[in-house]
């Protein structure tokens, strides 16, 4: 473990009344802007200053449910084989033992509420293994409210609604969790709750109350970088959000943006849809509130670790993407907070991952350490024991179009595809200074990406060696894996050892390291980048040839009609940012 490691064993930093309870806050979608979002959160920054805040954590895949399998496994997705919404880490290690299911087993009380697994990942929530039978795991009705109003907000993504605050899911299952707590007091027992929220994630119907705390749309900022990264391959991008060709808000209803500029959403609708997002993380705060306010209430709080995590984030239209499924910093950087009974508030700018959850939270409460686990033990870095965090993060996506030149196709982000009929892997290997992803045919045999075979494509960005970069507009913009092969050499032999040797092996936590040198170097030659990439046609015409080529390549009839009802509204030039729709 990082703790061990460094010569501090946990056991002798906790506190002197362990072993202690575990409150664990899941949410879905939910960004890793963590004090100074423009999202309103005053419970979460409440929670935060009195914490250690974790500003580089990492999922190990930007999706629902392939991330929660990983880190409520304790294992890499390459040992969990979940890639997709198809399979689960139980049909490969049916006798694992899960993070909930190993407080269970040390005399606690797990119980939870929400979406905590991905719904039918593994099935039944994992019951009876991870849950004790205590009280019925809930999951209430209207987590995933459609807008169902007949007027403009009918199909919209966004949706300030009337309904009372009990009427949604949230809300129902936080009460479910206070009454777990309640009961687990009652009886005498040490617990493990979880709550799972489902907003932010779509739709964003939330009471009206929460739309109305933000200024008005007009003055909401859009992205200011709606383009792909100069010189991305485009297998890199996403060209859905959440499977769905379509941006709706309040009647207006846009095609979902390629890396062209030109196709961005007119402002109005960026605006609202940034707006309904913000509404919708201000409400799961709402219910993040009445957690801790719960655990003061009954006196419990100096008694009980409090830990918040995202399982990845989501893009407002950085880079030109609405939604998670990349590999970019706004998809794969998650927030991550670890409260312990009378912990300081610090921020802990060191590499971490979700897999370092489950051996962490356990550490903490002080449990042993679990066995076959690939995440590390951060409660050193929690509990003030010092340490630079890790080498690196690895994050992965697959990808399924039909053909690997023209991915736009691939409107499902693999979700409903078998793992043996993934076309490619993206491998994502995040350092102190930099980022890069690897794009790899896959080898369906085998479960893992060819590194025998060239890249499909390989993505170089470079970060701010030593600090947390949480303006993602700033970068990740242009792609300098030509500029720096010495640098893409050396951290595709961190990929290759990482990945390399296939799927079902324990891959150990990483002891930390020095910084990465050279990532502010990369950011400063971006105007050489624009220089060398100068010399080719620029990435929207390249796309806009590859598409017209997939086009008359034998498309079908089908598939032809529906392309053309989805983008007959594309215009070919930028469109105008200026008017604002006062419906919105």
């Amino acid at each position: 473990s990082l703790t061990a490691r460094q010569g501090v064993p946990f056991h002798a930093m906790l506190p002197q009344r362990s072993p202690l309870n575990v409150l664990l806050m899941l949410v879905d979608d939910l960004r890793p802007e963590i004090l100074g979002s423009p999202a309103l959160t005053p419970h979460i920054d409440r929670l935060a200053k009195s914490s250690t805040v974790f500003d580089r954590a990492y999922c190990q895949q930007a999706i629902c449910g392939p991330s929660r399998n990983s880190f409520l496994s304790g294992r890499r997705p390459q040992r969990t084989q979940s890639w997709n919404f198809l399979n689960h880490f139980r049909e490969v290690g049916p006798n694992w033992v899960s993070l909930p299911q190993w407080f269970k087993q040390h005399n606690y009380t797990a119980l939870a509420t929400g979406k905590t697994y991905h719904p039918n990942l593994p099935p039944r929530w994992d019951q009876p293994l991870s849950w004790s039978a205590d009280r019925p795991y809930v999951f209430a009705e209207n987590g995933y409210p459609p807008c169902d109003r007949k007027d403009s907000l009918q199909n919209s993504m966004v949706c300030p609604s009337a309904h009372p605050d009990s009427w949604y899911a949230d809300h129902s299952d936080a009460s479910a969790t206070i009454a777990d707590l309640e009961y687990a007091l009652r009886a005498k027992k040490r617990f493990f709750l979880v709550y799972g929220a489902h907003r932010p994630h779509l739709p964003w119907n939330v009471p009206q109350r929460f739309w109305e705390i933000y200024p008005p749309t007009e003055s909401v900022s859009v992205a200011e970088h709606e383009a792909g990264p100069r010189g991305m391959p485009p297998i890199a991008f996403t060209y859905e959000v959440d499977g769905q060709p379509t941006l709706r808000s309040f009647g207006a209803a846009v095609p979902v943006p390629y890396p062209d500029a030109s196709t961005a959403p007119p402002a109005n609708v960026s605006r609202s849809l940034r707006k309904g997002y913000y509404a919708a993380v201000s409400w799961t705060d709402h219910q993040v509130g009445r957690l801790l306010d719960a655990l003061d209430e009954h006196a419990v709080a100096g008694e009980t670790v409090v830990a918040l995590a995202g399982d990845h984030g989501w893009a407002l239209g950085e880079h030109n993407i609405w939604g998670k499924h990349s590999n970019f910093e706004v998809a794969a950087r998650v927030p991550l907070i670890l409260r312990t009974p009378g912990g300081a508030g610090r921020r802990q700018p060191g590499l971490v991952e979700l897999v370092d959850l489950y051996p962490t939270l356990a550490a903490l409460a002080g449990l042993p350490p679990p066995p076959d686990v690939d995440g590390a033990d951060l409660s050193g870095l929690v509990l003030g024991g010092g340490g630079a965090g890790k080498e690196a993060a690895f994050s992965e996506y697959p990808r399924c179009p039909r053909r690997l030149e023209a991915p736009w196709d691939d409107l499902t982000s693999c979700t409903r595809t078998r793992k043996e009929d993934f076309r490619a892997m993206g491998y994502s290997v995040r350092t102190d200074g930099w980022r890069l992803t690897a794009w790899l045919r896959w080898d369906g045999a085998r479960l893992v990406g060819d590194f025998s075979q060239p890249p499909v494509g390989v993505e170089l960005y470079a970060h701010p060696a030593g600090e947390a970069d949480s303006d993602f507009d700033a970068t990740e913009n242009v792609n300098v894996a030509d500029l720096h092969p010495a640098v893409v050499r050396r951290l595709m032999g961190l990929a290759e050892a990482h990945w390399g040797k296939g799927p079902g092996e324990p891959v150990e936590g990483q002891e930390p390291r020095g910084r990465e040198q050279g990532g502010v170097a990369g950011v400063e030659q971006g105007k050489a980048a624009d220089a060398s990439m100068a010399r080719v046609e620029s990435d929207a015409e390249l796309l806009r040839m590859q598409f017209e080529e997939w086009w008359a390549g034998g498309v079908s009839g089908a598939m032809r009609r529906q392309w053309t009802r989805s983008t007959s509204t594309r215009p070919p030039v930028a469109r105008p940012r200026g008017a604002v729709s006062r419906s919105i």
